[in-house]
């Protein structure tokens, strides 16, 4: 079930309907006679996560807590990491600040704007310190008109390493850590972070740190009180080495669930999960450092710029990472390119997911073949 006239990926069955339609959705299933026949539902964005639990409540499965039938809002994640003690930086929800009070606070701080209730990185705006009035008014029109309750947030805008932190928890209280990635962002996206690869299992940092990353990620699934799902949570470790969380879905992304996480874990995630839903456990810790590693890479094109030659990255990867799945179509000469706004802009050039071994694998051989891609791609 989806939105999309024509999906990239096509299965026995394509169902569009709006994936927050759950009573309408179960009784398509039903109407064509699928009662009994489905192991169980997934969804990669948060809209659609009380959906996904009503599905498995339908087919009989485990499910997450009633908390869940609804979209778990920022503030109300936020809330529940301050009680536990891991929410660590300035935020305020739209009921608690003044457009002056924003103004006021920005001369001390950057800032990052965000709807309460969204998908992926649409509507946020980050603030740089003394930024003029009309600019704010504008960040926080643009929050609340795409934020599904009308509400937005407020908070201080924390600089660090930004990781994934993949997780998957049972009914039985095991919560386990498949895999955490470095996020990297677009440098063409003048006010939100635009993510344009994801790296997991990186050799970047040693196996202490990333066991610290799983941990903190299995504090921060608990403390939502969340079980029986995938947890896909965004962290920042700040220049101390302290761990800040930023927002979590009670689902996994796309290939995340299907190629990036299983590549570099060695372990099914999807599988695990179908398993999970069936009443089977989950191993509690983590499987971080490993000798695998996976990226999902898409396409940063400079502002300003102009193709002239279709072509893409994987002609110029070295023959020992294999690509897992590949899509360019978005790749054509004759194209002007602008800044990035949000994910949209970023999804509609193409992708590439990746495996290696992790020292093949690795950020600055990506980097190398992204220049000589560009190199032929705008010259």
């Amino acid at each position: 079930m989806a939105w999309d006239d024509s999906p990239d990926i096509h299965g026995d069955l394509y169902i569009q309907m709006d994936v927050k339609d759950s009573s309408g959705i179960i009784a398509e299933l039903e109407r064509l006679g699928l009662e009994g026949r489905i192991d169980g539902a997934v969804s990669s964005i948060d809209l659609a996560a009380p959906t996904v639990n009503a599905i498995n409540r339908w087919c009989g499965n485990r499910t997450m807590p009633v908390r869940f039938d609804r979209v778990l809002s920022k503030d109300e994640m936020r809330d529940l990491w301050m009680s536990a003690g891991i929410f660590n930086r300035l935020s305020v929800t739209d009921d608690e600040i003044t457009t002056d009070g924003i103004m006021r606070l920005n001369q001390r701080c950057k800032l990052i704007v965000k709807p309460n209730i969204s998908a992926s990185s649409r509507g946020i705006t980050i603030i740089d310190r003394g930024t003029g009035k009309d600019l704010v008014s504008a960040c926080i029109e643009k929050a609340r008109q795409t934020s599904f309750d009308g509400r937005f947030l407020v908070e201080e805008f924390v600089e660090g390493e930004e990781f994934t932190v993949d997780l998957l928890g049972d009914s039985y209280g095991n919560v386990c850590c498949y895999g955490s990635s470095i996020q990297y962002h677009s440098h063409y996206s003048p006010t939100n972070h635009v993510t344009v690869i994801h790296h997991w299992n990186s050799g970047k940092y040693d196996d202490d740190t990333w066991s610290r990353v799983a941990a903190f990620g299995i504090q921060c699934y608990k403390a939502l009180g969340l079980h029986s799902m995938f947890g896909h949570l965004e962290i920042i470790m700040k220049a101390d080495g302290s761990f800040t969380p930023v927002e979590m879905g009670a689902r996994s992304s796309g290939f995340i669930c299907s190629h990036t996480v299983s590549a570099a874990s060695g372990h099914d995630y999807l599988r695990d999960y179908i398993d999970m839903l069936h009443g089977g456990r989950v191993e509690h810790g983590h499987y971080l450092n490993g000798p695998v590693s996976s990226m999902w890479f898409s396409y940063d094109i400079p502002s300003g710029s102009f193709s002239m030659t279709a072509t893409d990255i994987t002609r110029f990867l070295d023959p020992r990472i294999t690509i897992l799945f590949e899509n360019h179509d978005g790749l054509k000469a004759g194209c002007h390119y602008g800044d990035y706004i949000d994910d949209e802009d970023r999804d509609k050039f193409g992708y590439a997911i990746l495996t290696a071994p992790r020292d093949i694998l690795t950020y600055s051989t990506i980097e190398e073949a992204n220049r000589q891609f560009l190199r032929t791609y705008l010259n």
